[in-house]
């Protein structure tokens, strides 16, 4: 697993906002634009081709990238079969001690993604697969099946995010 922050790492990964505002806890949800403006905070993957538009106050969040993992059941139970990158938007007021809903978003080559929707591998034990959220001339780029938890805090605010399709391939 490895942490990127609000930096360049090595040209990968870019960072963008219009507004510097404090950041507060237990906020509101707020209303998050579809293009950069002043109450955006725009984060850029130029490793995969996509931006994500986020609140103003998710400014410094941190991003991290893991695998997801693609299986089938076969008689000697799940057997992994694909892998996958996906990347974790960690939500900015997330403390230890006080966890808040983070954003995941699932990166599938189009083959994989085909292979997923004709039900040749799971992703997940939920009984939807992933959601797709946009693509581009390499990757598809989808929401997990039950990204949300309504236990945590801040997952309205994600809903509310979610809605607006904050997320645009290049």
């Amino acid at each position: 697993m490895r942490i990127f922050g609000a930096v360049c790492v090595l040209g990968l990964l870019h960072w963008s906002s219009n507004v510097a505002l404090p950041q507060t806890t237990r906020q509101q949800p707020n209303a998050v634009p579809t293009h950069k403006d002043s109450k955006s905070y725009e984060y850029e993957n130029s490793k995969y081709g996509f931006k994500f538009f986020l609140p103003a106050t998710w400014k410094g969040c941190k991003t991290v990238e893991d695998t997801w993992r693609g299986y089938t059941e076969t008689d000697r139970g799940e057997e992994t079969v694909e892998r996958g990158p996906e990347i974790r938007i960690v939500n900015p007021r997330s403390k230890e001690s006080d966890q808040y809903q983070d954003i995941y978003i699932m990166i599938f080559t189009h083959r994989q993604w085909k292979s997923v929707q004709e039900g040749k591998f799971v992703v997940s034990p939920a009984p939807i697969g992933p959601g797709e959220l946009d693509r581009n001339a390499k990757y598809v780029f989808a929401e997990p099946p039950r990204m949300i938890n309504p236990d945590l805090e801040g997952a309205e605010e994600i809903e509310n995010i979610m809605k607006l399709k904050p997320l645009h391939a290049f």
